[in-house]
């Protein structure tokens, strides 16, 4: 967007309501316009709230780390150019760059970045920092011509390189590509006039650039979790029902390697904790045989279900969304044909349909790209991992029909129901659940990783984190109760809970009358008032609610005491474990 266009857009927003949701941008320059388009970003990105810009003093970037910690900010975006690693990089400085001085330049910048680490460690335990590294021209420091670099260019370039890698690992940092800003040349990224002018670097166009990055690291879309692939001309090429199934390819040799790249794409996905299924106009057994080659890129284990028959693609694909258990907004389906992906569209329009393109090996570059940032998440959890194995035992659960849901099956299982009351900040699997949950869900509302670390440090926050496993293997975490405890008289109290999640793998086991249960022994509250909100997804909460006698009272609360909460003893069969503080 153009300046002006930013700060229309900000002007429009002043009458939003609510409260400011604070940011921080954390530098060493002037912020200017750079304030001025992160702040329209956030804006444009956060509809529904208002947004306000912290920023820091000129010239003391490790300095406005530490204050950005202390702050109220919700997240911070922190950028490091080369006058804040050494003051002899930047244009404002008159500290020479000559041979006899890159030595101490070095070893200046080595003790600098240290510096910056650790004061970015204090403040992603406080808040995400997304970070972006020096994406100015270095000043003219090489002794060769600019074609070549030269020994101090490439040893400045390590000890950031080293810094990103480092800082990489610290949970709350996200390190913004630096490739996301090749389209624009690094000389047009500079505004040498506004920097000695009024310490602000950038170009308007550069800065509009890097606040749009910022938001999108900091905000990111809601990863999709499955894929359902076509085989014939997609996975593979060749028609398997008329070649057979040692005929068909995806190998260099046979100039069809675009469809081995899209294999292992897929099998990156799979190890990410993506679902993949086929759905697949074919005979069963014919598309299971050439998905048993051992020369696939990808482990047939990992497609599940395969659904191969002659029905509409539709049906096939109806019939995996209630395998998985998902949304249609969830999944990104791909198929060669344009005709069979519009029937899949017209049947499911919040499905993700994309065409494999077979001739185009720079379209399907493309679609390889687009895939990782629709399946991309800030950090993996163990659970990612149980994913495709909870589905299947899931699936086999369910065909099992009524006997399932017996007492008898259920004190079978040899069930183990773990609820973890600490609350532990590096771990962000209970705030992806928050986020990605619809169908359990007590209202829908999402929470951002700066406001998670807020409960943190709230002392009337209760947080409780629920784990299962059985005979069919762990789920890992697949609940979570967020809430505060109001005190009453005696100790007790009201625990009024704003979140109540649960992840779909986890239905049928009877998990709920075990978190209510916990909530009253462990909180001591008399009673438990739920900030319920109907959804257009949320159908199963409401079924329990309604199961469990959770209705409005005469206020509209809905409300649950201690007295009034019996739960059924034939649905609690599983052992029970509770970690406390």
């Amino acid at each position: 967007m153009t300046l002006n266009e930013a700060l229309a857009l900000i002007k429009s927003s002043a009458g939003r309501g609510g409260e400011k949701k604070p940011h921080y941008l954390v530098c060493g320059f002037e912020p200017l316009h750079l304030k001025t388009f992160l702040s329209a970003h956030l804006l444009d990105r956060l509809p529904a709230s208002g947004v306000g810009i912290l920023n820091g003093v000129y010239g003391d970037l490790t300095g406005n780390l530490s204050s950005a910690a202390k702050s109220s900010a919700l997240a911070a975006a922190v950028v490091i150019e080369w006058g804040d690693i050494d003051p002899r990089l930047g244009l404002r400085s008159s500290g020479g760059w000559a041979e006899e001085v890159k030595p101490d330049i070095l070893a200046s910048a080595a003790v600098r970045l240290s510096r910056i680490e650790a004061a970015l460690a204090g403040l992603a335990e406080r808040m995400p920092a997304a970070v972006v590294a020096p994406c100015l021209p270095l000043l003219p420091i090489g002794n060769t011509i600019r074609a070549q670099s030269s020994i101090a260019e490439l040893e400045l370039d390590q000890l950031v390189t080293s810094f990103l890698l480092r800082i990489s690992r610290l949970p709350g940092v996200r390190v913004v590509e630096r490739s996301r800003f090749d389209g624009v040349p690094r000389t047009d990224r500079l505004d040498a006039q506004m920097e000695l002018l009024a310490g602000f670097p950038y170009t308007t166009s550069f800065a509009d650039t890097l606040a749009g990055a910022f938001t999108e690291v900091l905000y990111q879309s809601v990863p999709k979790k499955g894929l359902i692939t076509d085989l014939d001309d997609t996975l593979w090429s060749g028609i398997v029902g008329e070649v057979g199934a040692d005929k068909v390819t995806w190998q260099q040799e046979s100039h069809t390697q675009i469809h081995g790249l899209y294999q292992q794409m897929l099998a990156q996905l799979a190890s990410c904790g993506v679902l993949l299924a086929v759905c697949s106009k074919n005979e069963q057994t014919v598309a299971e045989s050439a998905l048993a080659r051992q020369d696939l890129f990808l482990k047939s284990e990992s497609l599940f279900p395969v659904c191969a028959n002659w029905e509409p693609k539709s049906q096939s694909v109806g019939r995996i969304l209630r395998t998985w258990n998902i949304a249609e907004d969830s999944v990104v389906f791909v198929d060669d044909s344009p005709m069979e992906l519009d029937e899949v569209r017209r049947a499911f329009p919040g499905i993700v349909c994309r065409e494999f393109p077979k001739k185009d090996p720079a379209k399907l570059w493309a679609l390889l790209c687009e895939l990782r940032d629709l399946f991309g998440k800030p950090v993996l959890v163990a659970e990612d991992r149980l994913r495709q194995q909870s589905i299947r035992a899931s699936a086999a659960i369910q065909e099992m029909g009524e006997a399932a849901g017996t007492d008898e099956f259920l004190a079978g299982l040899d069930a183990t129901v773990t609820l973890d009351w600490r609350f532990d900040s590096s771990d962000l699997r209970p705030l992806e659940l928050i986020n990605k949950t619809n169908q359990f869900n007590l209202n829908g509302r999402r929470i951002g990783e700066g406001e998670w670390q807020r409960y943190r440090e709230d002392s009337k926050a209760v947080l409780s984190v629920v784990s299962y496993a059985d005979k069919f293997g762990p789920l890992g975490k697949v609940a979570v109760v967020l809430g505060t405890a109001e005190p009453g008289a005696k100790g007790r109290g009201t625990l009024k809970v704003s979140h109540w999640v649960m992840s779909c793998r986890a239905f049928s086991r009877h998990l709920e009358h075990h978190t209510l249960d916990s909530l009253f022994r462990e909180t001591g509250a008399d009673q438990i008032e739920f900030d319920f909100e109907a959804t257009d997804k949320n159908k199963p909460l409401q079924d329990f609610f309604r199961a469990a006698g959770i209705a409005p009272d005469a206020d509209g609360a809905y409300r649950l005491s201690r007295s009034g909460f019996s739960p059924p003893s034939t649905e609690l069969p599983h052992h029970v474990v509770n970690l406390t503080k």
